[in-house]
């Protein structure tokens, strides 16, 4: 069972995220948002910050999986979990 506050925490992470790049005027797409959270991470010093910041990662991916259906894109590409480019929203 997932500690209540890892969850609330890794959730905090992703909105921080996903403020960040509407602050800035980007898009949100799964990559957008993956690139975010690998830069907080590469920036982040505090070790509960840290490891919600890895497992919003690994929501990203688990969540760009299932989006990609385990098929090749319209671009011909693999199902690789970093293929995906559609905008969430």
């Amino acid at each position: 069972m997932k500690n209540s506050h890892d969850e609330k925490m890794t959730e905090v992470i992703i909105g921080e995220a996903v403020s960040e790049l509407l602050s800035v005027g980007l898009d949100i797409s799964w990559v957008a948002l993956l690139d975010k959270l690998r830069t907080a991470l590469n920036g982040e010093t505090d070790e509960d910050r840290i490891r919600a910041v890895l497992r919003a990662i690994d929501e990203v991916r688990r969540e760009m999986q299932v989006n990609s259906g385990g098929h090749k894109t319209s671009y011909g590409r693999s199902s690789d979990p970093f293929a995906p480019r559609g905008k969430l929203h």
